[in-house]
């Protein structure tokens, strides 16, 4: 079996200061210890119900967070950026399965844990057809294109209600509770090698009964921005639509078209920052 692994650092045990998830301080790399140190847990728990191939995508910021050195030694990593697909870099269709290890909950979430959907200052609502979603729906159905479920999320507890929603039944992983948007109740360690241990013999052994996220076609996408401007930034796009002075909408055939124009938008808004 193969296993695809998306990995943030927000929703990591323990991250819960914005010091802690960019920088050259002590706190940014104690959270990069602490990522790879949870990538390290899954994935142990992974090989231990029989996963023979796992790779893992660095998917926060500048994408070299996990340190390599410190990463299981039979694990696959894909580090750094840019990449053609962000997150979700490496995924196609050999991959049985996928988990969404430290994700946070999408913008405008109350009390979330660095609530935000890709980019904080640029991104307010993100819609797919209506529907709202944040990074672990959008990413799934990203997934659901190459017919890969996605069978386990982590991060805070905000975040596990937006994955009933926007994926369905599936495990989840609360690592903590949130208190606001810079503190959280974290598990104590214990426990949370527990939860790990019981969600990833869920998710391999229930891997057929779980769904496979797919968005009905043509996909209409909204976006609404944090400032005015940013829509006559996005605008420069042909495919790009003014629906109000903060939101745009856009017309894609394809799941990977929308991920990588909805990028392109985010790009060039955000130069009016």
């Amino acid at each position: 079996m193969k296993v695809y692994i998306s990995v943030d650092i927000e929703g990591i045990w323990g991250v819960v200061s914005r010091k802690q998830i960019i920088g050259d301080d002590g706190d940014y790399l104690r959270a990069r210890k602490l990522m790879t140190k949870e990538v390290n847990l899954v994935c142990q728990e992974l090989f231990n119900n029989g996963v023979k191939e796992i790779v893992v995508n660095d998917s926060h910021g500048p994408m070299d967070n996990i340190i390599i050195e410190e990463l299981h030694p039979d694990v696959s990593l894909i580090s750094g950026y840019p990449k053609d697909l962000s997150m979700m870099a490496g995924i196609d269709h050999t991959f049985d399965c996928a988990i969404f290890i430290g994700y946070h909950p999408k913008a405008g979430t109350e009390r979330g844990i660095f609530d935000h959907t890709y980019a904080g200052r640029v991104v307010s609502k993100f819609k797919i057809n209506g529907e709202e979603v944040g990074e672990a729906g959008l990413n799934a159905g990203v997934a659901g294109y190459f017919d890969v479920p996605v069978v386990l999320v982590s991060g805070d507890d905000k975040v596990c209600q937006d994955v009933l929603k926007e994926i369905g039944p599936i495990p989840t992983v609360a690592v903590k509770e949130t208190i606001s948007r810079y503190c959280a109740k974290n598990l104590p360690y214990n426990q949370l090698k527990n939860k790990y241990k019981e969600a990833v013999y869920k998710a391999i052994t229930g891997l057929n009964q779980y769904p496979i996220k797919k968005f009905n076609l043509p996909l209409n996408l909204e976006l609404e921005f944090t400032q005015a401007i940013m829509v006559d930034m996005a605008l420069s796009l042909p495919q790009v639509k003014k629906i109000n002075s903060k939101t745009i909408s856009v017309i894609c055939n394809e799941p990977i078209e929308l991920y990588k124009l909805f990028r392109g938008i985010i790009s060039l808004a955000s130069t009016a920052l």
